[in-house]
């Protein structure tokens, strides 16, 4: 009996936050214990693969110029798109609403074309690039992550963007595939662009001027200055989850139920509709007890 009891599985406590991580225990504590102390498997969804297919191709695109840029943004999306179709099929989506999804993602790379053309062609008119191709590399954004750390803190998180204009000022910028639009930026934005110069200004000792938040489908871009108010801000949010997050206790960790319950990937077990499996580590145990003392 004893060495069937030790099977069960021991979680552990996490080792190192990031800013999803951080995001995710302030939108329910619950959701962070399933997703990182229980480390339930969560299937993809057509949304993160969306997000990466339409990553992976504008990174390819601006790897360098070529001429007609449009034909060139469609084949390198046929392309990403084919390599994906496996993951793809998985997720047993209808033909019709698949389709959407796939014109939504070229539409957003041909959107974020359009905002950067907009950009080349200006410099042409100012004077201040020889040609189309010149203008492009001027003006073109950079898609190298760049890994940044803090070893105090045990805080980790990858930059998408570090730009530094003529003036010397530096803003940092993470592309989202998010539909959000309009003015404003939500609590867990304004929270990840700070935790973001944080970590740059604990990794290169520089403080950049600005975080944004830079979302591709609709070309729009939002500024967040970066103060020593902002750098306090993300080390207390930092401190604080991680004081938060030291059980490994089920009860440790309160459901925060509200509107986007409904999108989560653990709603059914929240709901009942699934046991969780420690639940179902339990109720193995107590069968295994059971089962020895009946034949005893």
């Amino acid at each position: 009996m004893n060495e069937k009891i030790k099977d069960k599985k021991e979680f552990k406590v996490i080792d190192k936050l990031s800013p999803s991580k951080i995001n995710s225990y302030f939108k329910c504590p619950k959701e962070f214990y399933y997703n990182y102390i229980e480390k339930i498997k969560v299937s993809p969804n057509i949304y993160l693969i969306k997000g990466i297919i339409v990553h992976r191709v504008l990174e390819d695109f601006y790897r360098g110029y070529k001429p007609n840029p449009k034909k060139v943004l469609s084949e390198l999306f046929k392309n990403v798109w084919d390599k994906n179709k496996p993951l793809i099929k998985m997720l047993e989506i209808d033909k019709v609403e698949l389709k959407k999804h796939k014109k939504d993602a070229l539409t957003m790379i041909m959107a974020f074309y359009e905002v950067h053309k907009r950009k080349i062609d200006g410099i042409l008119i100012q004077g201040k690039a020889e040609n189309e191709q010149h203008a492009f590399y001027l003006t073109k954004p950079k898609f190298r992550e760049m890994y940044v750390k803090d070893e105090k803190l045990k805080t980790v998180g990858f930059i998408d963007r570090i730009h530094e204009d003529y003036n010397g000022i530096i803003t940092l910028g993470d592309y989202k595939t998010s539909s959000k639009y309009g003015i404003g930026l939500s609590e867990d934005y304004k929270r990840q662009l700070s935790i973001y110069a944080l970590l740059y200004h604990s990794q290169t000792g520089n403080m950049a001027d600005f975080v944004s938040i830079i979302f591709l489908r609709y070309g729009e871009e939002f500024l967040l200055e970066v103060t020593p108010s902002i750098l306090k801000y993300a080390r207390d949010t930092i401190q604080y989850v991680w004081e938060h997050t030291r059980s490994t206790a089920f009860e440790d960790y309160p459901i925060k139920e509200g509107r986007l319950c409904r999108w989560c990937a653990f709603n059914n077990i929240c709901s009942g509709g699934q046991k969780s499996i420690k639940e179902e580590e339990k109720e193995k145990i107590i069968e295994i007890i059971k089962n020895e003392t009946e034949t005893k």
